[in-house]
């Protein structure tokens, strides 16, 4: 009589190797789809940084840009009966004004003790630094413009900055704004 042949019960070598590499894939590709999730969260947050201190360098700025007034001879840089005076330093623009408080103020890019180019106010020669080390600013320029003599000045301000950090979550960011001065007495 002839002996039954023993079938297994188990997996063949063939269906293993399938199992192990569909395994594999699948593994893969949400580690693949993970690293995409956190890159996108780093880049938004190197954005969201960068747009956060420039947003408050815009607003003191543009609260004082807003306020100044003409020059009665208070500030050396500037020139008798005019509001703004633009001028260049080594890094780019410099804007000087009087402001509300009757103070020297000077809005210019400058390096840090850590050779990195930041904003810098001056007000009656007290320099401050208000952007944060962790932002870059690349360029800043600003425009002076009015089409007639009675027109109000508009300052235009461009600048282009980015987040300090690595490669590709540097985010860079290029703005441009007008402003004007609220003052309108008449020379």
């Amino acid at each position: 009589m002839k002996k039954p042949k023993l079938q297994s019960a188990g997996f063949s070598l063939i269906e293993v190797i399938v199992a192990v590499a569909l395994f594999s894939v699948i593994i893969l590709s949400m580690t693949q789809i993970f690293k995409m999730v956190v890159d996108s969260q780093r880049s938004a947050l190197a954005t969201q940084n960068v747009q956060e201190s420039l947003k408050y360098f815009l607003e003191v700025i543009g609260k004082e840009i807003r306020m100044a007034q003409r020059d009665n001879g208070i500030c050396s840089g500037v020139p008798d009966d005019e509001i703004y005076i633009i001028s260049e330093n080594a890094y780019g623009h410099t804007l000087a004004f009087k402001n509300y408080y009757n103070q020297c103020v000077t809005y210019s890019l400058e390096r840090d003790s850590d050779d990195k180019q930041r904003f810098q106010v001056s007000r009656n020669l007290d320099f401050d630094f208000i952007s944060p080390a962790k932002i870059r600013i690349d360029n800043l320029s600003f425009t002076l413009s009015s089409e007639a003599a009675t027109a109000q000045p508009a300052i235009t301000l461009n600048l282009k900055a980015h987040a300090l950090g690595q490669g590709e979550f540097k985010s860079e960011m290029d703005i441009q704004t007008t402003m004007t001065s609220r003052y309108y007495k008449e020379p």
